[in-house]
């Protein structure tokens, strides 16, 4: 026990002194109110980074190596709009969008940076009988989708990259979906049965998702530019999978079911299940406090590969030992017992994450949960990952959400290799450059500045987005007013 922790804090240290690189740094004076947005354009291998005070909102356009092209300011917004909910891009034109609390206003603003103009657009939304699902970007284009209450409809607001209003309506009123006692119900009922049902966690290609994150029940895959894809895991089952095509707006359902067990056994105890979607391949993870199973299919149901685990077991496909993380890294320790894994996943919420490297599957299989403080009145996020609120005036999208999501989490998990037919490999894993991020967060003074990790005052300062083949971590120095950029490889 005492080599592996030596051995650990030998590799974290190692990690935090050579692993990032300050790439740039320049100066921005800024307001004590600020926020922070960032649009990556992989076409251009260019990046837009926008802030914004209570007056004005400030756009910067870096090249690959970060020397910046040149900058546009505008007039900040009423206050009425709350915050940026996401982008679209077309050639030199960015569009930014703002959006009410109830998001029934949409204020868009246009920096063109080929004639140095900014134009503005208001949108009035009715949402008449609906409810917000989510707002992202996928391939320039923006959407808002919503839930029309009752009848289980989904409703697109999609704005195109010119930053044009169209709407959408894809048809569900025929599809039945799976609830808890696996039952056939509608989109509307499914999601209203639980009022932590109705939120969907966002999964994109950014930055290897954090356990944390993906325990949640519901998720939206956005990793192709045509289609997203809904994940369902209301009850063991199986996982319903909806996909909506984004050229005609038409949908498919199909329930992947999970590994089918015996009624009564297992001493009859209960099972918790999750999934996790990657390049069109369903990892499902069923669980109780006696056997854990990792199954993975593809999207039409076929079986790729099956593994099972007993308690009293070590787990067979697992490639590092099994981990508990209280908040950060420096709370993290080694689980001895293999009946301490599946007992402690049990008691919280089980899920899977997974990422490819280098054509090979890194797959983290655990459980997250509430760290439970005397005296707190809410800590702002839920069992599963998410939080109540952006900070005032931004949206810190995905990336960041995924960064900081460990905070006030008990997570424990362990890492299993698999190749590309996911055949468990063994093999030692690589520590992800997403991995190293946090790390380094941990451990610089400069940027931690004798703070509580991650909250509020720090990661609204924070932006991390990946181009080509590198993370990179964007952080402003209010001591020393300077923007400065760190590059992170695998």
């Amino acid at each position: 026990m005492l080599k592996k922790s030596l051995l650990a804090c030998f590799l974290f240290l190692t990690i935090n002194t050579f692993a990032q690189e300050m790439i740039k740094e320049f100066d921005l004076k800024l307001e004590r109110k600020r926020d922070f947005y960032q649009v990556t354009n992989k076409t251009k291998n260019e990046i837009v980074l926008f802030s914004n005070d209570k007056e004005k909102v400030s756009s910067i356009r870096f090249d690959s190596t970060f020397n910046i092209k040149d900058s546009i300011s505008a007039v900040r917004p009423e206050s009425t709009y709350e915050e940026i909910l996401g982008y679209t891009q077309k050639d030199e034109s960015y569009n930014i969008f703002w959006g009410s609390k109830d998001r029934k206003k949409i204020f868009a603003q246009s920096f063109d940076f080929a004639t140095k103009q900014i134009n503005i657009k208001f949108f009035d939304l009715e949402l008449k009988k609906e409810k917000i699902v989510k707002e992202l970007t996928i391939n320039n284009v923006f959407y808002i989708i919503t839930l029309v209450k009752n009848i289980g409809n989904l409703k697109f607001y999609v704005f195109d990259p010119s930053g044009e209003l169209d709407t959408k309506t894809v048809d569900l009123s025929k599809f039945e979906f799976n609830n808890k006692e696996g039952n056939p119900v509608n989109l509307h009922t499914v999601l209203t049965w639980e009022s932590s049902n109705f939120f969907f966690q966002n999964i994109n290609n950014e930055s290897p998702p954090s356990l944390a994150l993906s325990t949640r029940k519901n998720k939206i895959y956005t990793y192709k530019n045509d289609e997203i894809i809904f994940t369902l895991d209301t009850g063991p089952h199986a996982t319903d999978i909806l996909r909506i095509n984004l050229n005609d707006f038409t949908a498919s359902l199909k329930a992947i079911k999970q590994q089918r067990t015996i009624s009564h056994e297992y001493d009859g105890f209960l099972f918790e299940s999750n999934s996790f979607l990657i390049d069109d391949k369903l990892i499902q993870i069923k669980t109780n406090p006696e056997v854990l199973y990792l199954t993975i299919s593809d999207l039409d149901g076929m079986r790729i590969n099956t593994y099972k685990a007993l308690r009293d077991e070590e787990i067979p496909f697992k490639n590092t030992d099994v981990f508990q993380e209280s908040g950060t890294f420096s709370n993290k320790k080694i689980l001895e017992k293999p009946k301490q894994f599946i007992r402690k996943i049990n008691n919280s919420t089980p899920g899977i994450s997974c990422y490819k490297l280098d054509g090979l599957y890194y797959t983290v299989i655990g459980s997250s949960q509430d760290i439970v403080r005397s005296g707190s009145m809410g800590m702002g996020m839920g069992m599963s990952g998410g939080f109540s609120s952006a900070p005032l005036g931004m949206s810190y999208g995905y990336t960041i959400e995924n960064l900081i999501s460990y905070k006030d989490k008990n997570v424990v998990y362990t890492t299993c290799l698999f190749d590309s037919n996911f055949n468990h490999l063994k093999e030692p894993v690589k520590i992800s450059a997403f991995e190293k991020i946090r790390m380094f967060l941990e451990e610089n003074e400069n940027i931690k500045d004798g703070r509580t990790l991650f909250n509020k005052t720090l990661y609204k300062d924070l932006i991390l987005f990946k181009l080509n083949t590198s993370l990179y971590l964007g952080n402003y120095n209010k001591d020393n007013q300077k923007y400065q950029f760190f590059s992170f490889s695998e």
